[in-house]
């Protein structure tokens, strides 16, 4: 082997080892799956380092020291239901419109011919809202986990101000 070939396998371990760490990127977009009508596939990853019951928030972190970025989700006030992605993992659901009893999913592929829609896959899925008594009114569970959240940046009129937040509609917990 020469010098040459192996600084060029150095090299290329080296940057995937940096983009594995990348992997759990904080800001990203979606992967194929079925996602509620009008989402736009915004997605943050992190580890959740605050909470607060009182205004229904969960503080990401993503990073360390000065590198460190923070993003604040607003986790709705609303009835959630555990369920499962296309990856078979576990997701909190919350109800993406909930003026509506039913939530119109429509899968979204990643733009590839073959992952277009996933074989005998329905076009749309309708989910029922869940029961109005599952809600979760204390955060502390995800204290020092890592999760990616679904939202959509939105806004509100309080006292004749606008506040901006991010409305969460699903979150995935990382296995520890």
């Amino acid at each position: 082997m020469t010098t040459k070939h192996a600084t060029t396998i150095c090299l290329t371990l080296c940057f995937f080892l940096n983009v594995s760490q990348l992997g759990f990127a904080q800001k990203g977009t979606v992967e194929p799956d079925w996602y509620p009508v009008g989402y736009g596939g915004a997605t943050w990853a992190g580890e959740v380092t605050a909470f607060d019951n009182d205004h229904r928030t969960l503080t990401l972190t993503h990073g360390k020291g000065k590198d460190a970025e923070t993003f604040v989700a607003t986790i709705p006030d609303a009835p959630y239901q555990w369920r499962r992605d296309s990856r078979n993992a576990r997701v909190i659901d919350f109800p993406y419109d909930p003026t509506r009893s039913t939530q119109t999913y429509k899968y979204r592929g990643s733009g590839a011919v073959a992952d277009m829609l996933p074989e005998n896959g329905p076009a749309e899925v309708y989910v029922p809202n869940p029961p109005a008594s599952d809600v979760i009114t204390d955060f502390s569970q995800f204290k020092g986990r890592k999760i990616v959240v679904f939202y959509t940046a939105r806004e509100r009129q309080v006292n004749s101000q606008t506040i901006k937040y991010n409305d969460v509609w699903r979150i995935r917990v990382e296995k520890k």
